[in-house]
């Protein structure tokens, strides 16, 4: 199985990140000397609690000295002497920060603020180390009265053609028109039926006995070469899968992954075209999207369409699962944020930058020792280019609703 994509961007977080357990405490301590008051404080970061010793001379903050040992030596802990220095010059938190490490820039200003105020910034304890994110599946709920408009966009998972799908994506930005700004965004990720690298995700992949047959002589029987990530596997496909009122036909083939993998393909007005091909249009990835909301998809045992009224030929159903919701590459994150917390920081970081970053999907990514990819902008715990694909998305979505090509959000 691909590596899932795990990008932490700098975005507008709140200052607190703990969402778990605990009552808030004053965990802010005072001590006074003839060089001044010494006052300390803590927030969430990175990595886990960052403690923050304030001195103050009367209502002037003299000298700030961070202690955070959970944080990325190379990027947050790099950034702690400039964020002490930036906030003793700005004599408070309304600091430029540091970019790359927006977890660490808030942890510390929250600790500050704390250390300053601790009833009006009490510390939450974090008993569990974890951060409850929006799946991003909620309703968007619109005001009465508001003038909200949205426009939507289809793709892949990646544009890059050397590197596996494993989603369809729909994008919608939600714009105020009173304010000029985001008022929110939603990524909806429908899992394809299998992975284009000769991995056996999906499915199109068929191991249970009894489906295999019920399709008979429907089955290819494909060996997976080994990858870095799993080792040969021997396994069959569904020759044939129905999507909507579509049926693709399986054959073995290659793909610009993969020498040896399972490719689907069918006719779409008149032109014999793969699924992944399709999908990376707008109007295959909306047909993939409406095809797969709340409806079965199907193994069939023939290139027969399945109809309500007549189902003779189908082996098993399928209903689609989506990334959001499903814990989807949990298991091979190298940082603490699973699905649901990255999609909620390219979010932020789009929204941060009022959608006028570069897409930067060729070049321009370093990585450090702890196995983090960085741009100026972005850091990540697994690989970045994939995520250019949502951030590039928003940006047509913005140009869009800019030059008037949305409709009414209702």
């Amino acid at each position: 199985m691909k590596r899932a994509v795990s990008l932490i961007l700098a975005g507008s977080l709140a200052l607190s990140l703990a969402a778990c357990g605990g009552s808030a405490s004053s965990t802010s301590t005072t001590a006074s000397s003839a060089a001044g008051t010494t006052l300390t404080g803590k927030g969430d970061g990175f990595g886990g609690v960052i403690t923050a010793t304030v001195t103050m001379e009367g209502d002037t903050i003299t000298a700030v000295s961070f202690d955070a040992p959970d944080e990325t030596e190379s990027v947050g802990g790099a950034a702690l002497s400039t964020l002490a220095e930036q906030i003793v010059a700005a004599n408070g938190t309304e600091i430029d920060g540091v970019s790359g490490a927006t977890y660490t820039t808030n942890g510390c200003k929250a600790a500050v603020l704390n250390a300053l105020d601790p009833e009006a910034n009490p510390y939450e304890e974090n008993a569990e180390s974890t951060t409850e994110w929006p799946t991003g599946a909620e309703p968007v709920e619109i005001p009465a009265g508001s003038n909200i408009v949205m426009a939507s966009t289809y793709g892949l998972y990646t544009k890059s053609p050397d590197s596996a799908q494993d989603a369809v994506i729909k994008a919608t930005l939600y714009w105020d028109e009173d304010t000029d700004t985001c008022y929110a965004i939603r990524f909806k990720e429908a899992l394809t039926p299998w992975e284009d690298t000769g991995s056996t995700s999906g499915w199109a992949c068929v191991e249970d006995a009894d489906v295999l047959a019920k399709l008979g002589d429907a089955v290819i029987p494909f060996s997976a070469p080994a990858t870095e990530y799993s080792e040969a596997v021997e396994t069959n496909y569904a020759k044939y899968i129905q999507i909507g009122d579509i049926v693709w036909t399986g054959t073995e083939g290659s793909t610009a992954n993969c020498e040896h993998a399972i490719v689907y393909s069918a006719v779409i007005d008149g032109t014999e075209t793969t699924l992944f091909d399709y999908c990376a249009t707008e109007e295959g990835g909306q047909w993939y999207l409406d095809a797969t909301d709340g409806k079965d998809c199907y193994l069939l045992t023939s290139d027969e369409a399945a109809s309500s009224a007549d189902a003779a030929n189908v082996a098993a159903t399928y209903s689609m699962q989506y990334k959001e919701g499903d814990g989807h590459g949990t298991a091979f994150w190298s940082s603490p944020i699973t699905f649901p917390g990255n999609m909620q920081l390219l979010k932020e970081f789009a929204e941060q930058t009022n959608f006028s970053y570069d897409y930067y999907a060729d070049g321009g990514l370093t990585q450090n020792a702890d196995g983090y990819w960085q741009t100026a902008d972005a850091v990540s715990g697994a690989t970045i280019a994939e995520g250019c694909t949502y951030l590039d998305m928003l940006k047509t979505l913005y140009d869009r609703i800019q030059n008037g090509e949305y409709e009414k959000a209702v």
